[in-house]
């Protein structure tokens, strides 16, 4: 008697699978991005509630489709989340705004401010953000 049942098996996809798995799969972002758009309002909604969470004081534009705070912002763009900061001698080099879920990522010569496109609201954005606001927090 077979108890298993004779169906197909269903069938996983590789962002399913990536997303069931991401803790152990961190390793693949070091191959880049598989997209250059992203759910621009749900990224701003994460990033919102970090923010908040991370004590920050937000302030919602008139749109409700940007904010403001005390050492950038953020907008709803097309193809994702744009978000810059600006601040003395930011603790970044160029690679950390071309990493995987960031596009058109630009970082001043001086660092004193970035600019970056978040297509992706996963663990190396959520670094990123966590790392400048503990910096900038404290630069105040």
């Amino acid at each position: 008697m077979n108890i298993m049942d004779d169906s197909q098996p269903k069938r996983r996809d590789l962002d399913h699978l990536m997303e069931q798995n991401s803790t152990e799969l961190d390793f693949l972002s070091a191959y880049g991005g598989s997209s250059s758009e992203g759910d621009g309002a749900a990224i701003f909604a994460a990033l919102r509630r970090f923010l908040k969470a991370g004590g920050v004081q937000v302030r919602l534009g008139k749109e409700e489709t940007a904010l403001n705070f005390d050492f950038g912002k953020a907008s709803i763009e097309e193809n994702g989340c744009l978000i810059s900061f600006k601040g003395k001698n930011l603790p970044l080099v160029t690679s950390d705004v071309q990493q995987a879920g960031f596009v058109q990522g630009t970082l001043t010569k001086n660092r004193t401010s970035c600019k970056v496109t978040m297509v992706d609201w996963g663990l190396e954005q959520r670094r990123f953000i966590e790392r400048l606001v503990e910096y900038l927090n404290h630069d105040e």
